[in-house]
């Protein structure tokens, strides 16, 4: 499940409440339901609140263009200045189809323990 942590640090920082949920709106919708969240998204930049539960790639552009019409920014200052209050962060995914469930399971047991071991810097 492809996560980012942009947005846990904009959250952190700015005293929100955050849920991370497996990819798919049926995860969200509970929380919707709840008046738990006023925003919420996911990857193919499909976003949500009480409205339509619809995702497109053209809600990114009209979410850009908003965000540079309301604070008359370039994307490059809006940026920068994002990255210099809340840190920057990198986002690389790796999509891994038609895998055999137990060498797949054998994998993430292992990585597992590595990153938790005492020895892992």
């Amino acid at each position: 499940m492809p996560t980012a942590g942009a947005v846990d640090r904009v959250a952190l920082k700015t005293n929100k409440e955050i849920f991370e949920t497996p990819t798919g709106w049926k995860f969200f919708g509970n929380l919707m339901d709840a008046q738990r969240l006023s925003l919420c998204g996911e990857e193919s930049f499909g976003t949500g609140s009480d409205h339509i539960r619809e995702k497109d790639g053209l809600w990114a552009v009209l979410a850009w263009l908003s965000v540079l019409a309301n604070t008359r920014k370039g994307v490059e200052e809006i940026l920068v200045n994002h990255w210099n209050r809340f840190g920057r962060n990198f986002f690389t995914r790796y999509d891994y189809e038609n895998c055999e469930t137990k060498p797949s399971n054998e994998l993430m047991t292992e990585l597992e323990k590595l990153l938790s071991g005492p020895d892992f810097v």
